[in-house]
């Protein structure tokens, strides 16, 4: 069984084209802000922890206990262009008090939006395993239309911790309209883990976008993970996305170190337009606290 992760993480990192070249997916928006990990699963929901809740599920953040800076970079690339590319840190403290906080700075260079994106996220426990989150959002950018975009909206959700090994997700994105459907387009998701952070997770993800694509569309995401020597997590995932259009699978690999820093890569293919290819990489560190 491990085998087969590690054949497709090596397969990813060679990044070869061989899906026979289609109709190119829409271009990639603020909505689809990801990091490393989830881009390598495809789904992330359901997940607990990580500073990647802060895009998919806030409410998540605060099912573990940690206090974690990461910086990222992503590119996906288009006809072998850049098409989409932007820099990201984000600092997450579920350690230090009872209710969790982060906050992310994504730096868009190039694609359908340039310029700085804000979030600031907060969460805390309810009852019985359930929590709830609240990502408030600052988009200041240039879009590909030729105009600027300078507003705020709103993100909610709950996570509920199940049992030791399963976690359910749900989240609605830019609950409060700003005027520009592709950027900031209202949705509904939720998603489903199955696991541990010591041994595997299996992960299931469904997204519905109302405005984006003028017509309600569906995404349905699945990926797993598992971590080789306490050590590796070898990642892989599947997602078929109706609101930009058509299938990708993805991989990715880490590796994190007994000191507290770890390093993911991932990778991102389109199934039916084989120029269309993601990148991501991510530097973790966890901070002790003492607590």
């Amino acid at each position: 069984m491990r085998g087969i992760p590690i054949a497709l993480a090596l397969v990813a990192l060679q990044a070869p084209a061989r899906a026979a070249a289609g109709t190119p997916p829409a271009d990639p928006s603020i909505a689809d802000l990801e990091g490393a990990r989830t881009l390598s699963l495809a789904a992330s929901r359901g997940l607990p922890g990580g500073n990647d809740g802060i895009f998919a599920n806030a409410a998540a953040l605060a099912a573990r206990r940690r206090y974690s800076i990461e910086g990222q970079y992503l590119q996906e690339k288009l006809d072998g262009g850049r098409q989409w590319q932007w820099f990201q840190v984000s600092v997450v403290d579920s350690e230090t008090s009872a209710m969790t906080g982060g906050v992310a700075y994504t730096r868009l260079v190039s694609g359908s939006a340039i310029g700085n994106v804000y979030h600031a996220a907060m969460a805390g426990p309810l009852t019985g395993g359930l929590f709830l989150g609240a990502t408030g959002k600052y988009l200041d950018v240039r879009t590909a239309a030729g105009g600027r975009l300078a507003a705020a909206t709103a993100d909610a959700s709950l996570y509920w911790q199940v049992s030791q090994l399963v976690g359910l997700g749900v989240a609605g994105y830019n609950l409060v309209p700003v005027g520009d459907r592709v950027q900031a387009p209202r949705a509904l998701g939720a998603g489903i883990s199955i696991g541990d952070e010591r041994r595997f997770h299996l992960v299931g993800d469904w997204r519905r976008d109302f405005e984006r694509a003028g017509r309600n569309t569906d995404a349905w995401m699945a990926g797993g993970e598992v971590l080789l020597g306490d050590s590796i997590p070898v990642r892989a995932g599947w997602l078929h996305d109706d609101t930009r259009g058509g299938s990708f699978w993805s991989a990715g690999v880490g590796l994190v170190s007994g000191s507290g820093v770890a390093l993911d890569l991932a990778y991102r293919q389109s199934v039916e337009f084989s120029q269309d290819r993601t990148l991501a990489v991510a530097l973790k560190i966890f901070v002790p606290t003492g607590r």
